[in-house]
């Protein structure tokens, strides 16, 4: 077990976790789409009133020092910690703008493509593997394709946010592998259901089921956990 870089990390999401409230602010207020139906999303909540909300500074720290832990405890001294613990607040914000307005801002997807990009490559040009970087654009590829195809199949059911998601973390995943991309959408999968399944029964109106793109952060750190495992 990789307890010191497990504390390391946990030290470095918690000083991440005060930047969330930051991050959600500097997202733009979506434009209205007269398509949508109001019936199927929940009441808007502005972002500059969302990051002000009680306790999420506190949260938010809490929660990024957690993910970070368990990346630093499954990772050890890995330079895939170079680019996971940069995407830890940035998920952790997209997280909670998800779950309170089911949107996705691409105000903060599209640089973090960039930003991870960047990193996975020079990550490898330290490690002298290219295929490092070369995996980082296959996992965009075929997590952004896969979450695009289900977006054509099911509109309702995945919106240009999650595909965008998706394929940014398709570059944080790739790296490690084929296995991690499919257990990463297995688990988003998985724990989406588990979730849906109690509301459903307890009579939930549709318009408030669980946003998708929770699930796809946690069903990234869950596939970087078992393969840290399977590979162990």
């Amino acid at each position: 077990m990789h307890v010191v870089p497990a504390l390391v990390c946990a030290l470095i999401g918690a000083l991440g976790g005060l930047l969330v409230p930051w991050l959600i602010a500097q997202c733009p207020e979506p434009d209205h789409d007269p398509a949508e139906n109001p019936e199927d999303y929940p009441d808007h909540v502005p972002f500059a009133q969302l990051a002000r909300r009680p306790g999420l500074r506190i949260r938010s720290l809490v929660a990024c020092a957690v993910a970070a832990g368990v990346l630093g405890l499954a990772l050890g001294w890995s330079w895939g910690l170079l680019w996971l613990l940069v995407l830890v607040p940035v998920c952790c914000a997209l997280t909670v703008i998800d779950y309170v307005t089911w949107y996705l801002p691409s105000r903060l997807i599209r640089p973090a493509w960039l930003v991870t990009g960047v990193l996975v490559a020079v990550a490898a040009v330290i490690v002298g593997d290219v295929w490092v970087a070369g995996w980082g654009l296959i996992g965009f590829a075929a997590l952004g394709g896969y979450y695009g195809l289900m977006r054509l199949v099911s509109p309702r059911a995945m919106a240009g946010g999650d595909v965008r998601l998706g394929a940014l973390l398709g570059i944080a995943l790739g790296p490690y592998g084929t296995g991690v991309l499919i257990v990463s959408v297995l688990a988003a999968a998985v724990l989406g259901v588990v979730a849906m399944v109690p509301m459903r029964r307890s009579g939930t109106m549709i318009r408030r089921r669980v946003p998708y793109g929770p699930f796809l952060v946690l069903g990234a750190l869950v596939a970087v956990v078992v393969g840290q495992v399977l590979s162990a």
